[in-house]
């Protein structure tokens, strides 16, 4: 009898062990694979936006496409038609952010934006050091001090 309980038990801790294993893994399988449809779903290998965010940030290039996109399609959501028109003309690949939305969901607010970077496997406090970086690099495409100001309001950065 005891033999049987032991038996049982070591092997009820065998298949638990699997099982977290096996949703740890499916869980990355998503992740990546999220990573990857944004990726393919932008058309963004790599773009200067993407590169100056990879290259101040310990992201990837797929994380820092789906992190830019998120906060690029609240951003088309909130903005008014002016400032919506002017941030897709400083931002390559803008037009492409209809196929990424359907792949990250309906992004209509900060807490929609924190919970895709969650799926891409990056802190939803990431969202301050990405802000910060896109602003800048808008502020040098010449982005108007109004679309700054609305986007850092939009994002809760400073501009």
């Amino acid at each position: 009898m005891r033999k049987t309980l032991l038996t049982l038990t070591l092997l009820s801790i065998s298949i638990g062990t699997a099982h977290a294993f096996l949703d740890a893994v499916t869980d990355k399988d998503a992740q990546s694979g999220l990573m990857d449809m944004v990726s393919e779903g932008m058309g963004v290998e790599s773009s200067p936006l993407t590169d100056l965010l990879t290259s101040q940030l310990p992201v990837s290039t797929e994380q820092a496409a789906g992190g830019t996109g998120a906060l690029l399609a609240l951003a088309q959501g909130q903005l008014s038609d002016q400032n919506s028109s002017e941030l897709q003309s400083l931002i390559p690949g803008m037009e492409n952010l209809q196929g990424a939305q359907s792949l990250l969901g309906s992004i209509e607010n900060l807490g929609a934006v924190q919970s895709t970077f969650d799926k891409l496997g990056l802190d939803p406090s990431m969202i301050s050091q990405f802000a910060p970086v896109i602003l800048g690099y808008l502020g040098d495409q010449g982005a108007s001090e109004g679309l700054l100001n609305s986007l850092s309001g939009l994002w809760g950065a400073e501009s």
